[in-house]
């Protein structure tokens, strides 16, 4: 894609039981508001029937998606919140990052907290996504958020787990966004580089832009703390039934 952050298949992987997620049904990425004709035209051959949109309100808002407008698309959105706002722009904000509290934030600690909230804070929602990608007729499905690296990472992760890729797998496609996203670190660098005018310590932020096994093990580490297993996750937390993963396995998996 030329202006779409981090979009990749994440099926093609064998299961643990032999089994394999078929490609060309599950979609990541980051978000689409800067999406060219040619992204568009892309998305359109392939068929992409639902889109998740998992940014907030306010990202939802200034940055708007693109998308073509000559399919039927259904828009599924589980607003989740972001670890830092980047659409939080205030003299406030300023003065707090050159003097305040957010100057001192830990955003390595910021990130674990985030990951946890996201593995087990949106679960009603999650199980929404998951019965409709349950049925054929609504995918192939194109997940997203701002750059396509924390909470889309969590869920396309979850859901590989769901039907049967192993951890490890698992982890290392979600790994992959560090490859994807070279480019768009170089640039938002640069952008940050700019608030060494004003005394603000920018590196800080330098652990937002990498995916880390650190932070997704947090996000496990949450679902272990609650429920004891991903099993466990999925039948108490998800509420997502015996005959309900049948169903998800039977589409995604050939």
């Amino acid at each position: 894609m030329e202006s779409i952050n981090n979009f990749r298949d994440f099926g093609g992987y064998k299961t643990k039981n032999g089994a394999r997620l078929k490609k060309g049904l599950l979609y990541r990425s980051g978000d689409l508001s800067k999406a060219t004709s040619a992204d568009l035209e892309k998305i359109s051959a392939l068929g992409i029937k639902t889109i998740c949109d998992l940014r907030s309100e306010r990202e939802r808002r200034v940055e708007p998606d693109r998308f073509p407008d000559v399919e039927p698309i259904t828009f599924f959105n589980i607003p989740m919140r972001p670890i830092v706002d980047y659409h939080a722009r205030s003299l406030g904000r300023l003065f707090s990052l050159m003097f305040g509290e957010e100057r001192s934030r830990d955003y390595i600690a910021e990130s674990y907290k985030a990951y946890r909230e996201y593995a087990t804070g949106y679960l009603p929602q999650f199980k929404s996504l998951l019965k409709r990608i349950s049925k054929s007729e609504n995918l192939p499905v194109l997940i997203h958020c701002s750059a396509g690296k924390d909470r889309t990472g969590v869920l396309s992760n979850l859901i590989q787990q769901m039907v049967g890729v192993s951890p490890e797998t698992a982890q290392e496609d979600y790994l992959k966004t560090n490859e994807n996203l070279s480019k768009y670190k170089e640039e938002i660098i640069k952008k940050l580089k700019r608030l060494a005018y004003f005394g603000v310590p920018w590196k800080m932020y330098m652990p937002l832009f990498d995916a880390r096994t650190d932070y997704l093990n947090a996000a496990f580490a949450q679902v272990k703390d609650e429920f004891g297993a991903v099993d466990d996750w999925i039948r108490r937390g998800l509420g997502f039934s015996e005959q309900e993963q049948v169903a998800l396995a039977e589409v995604l998996l050939g």
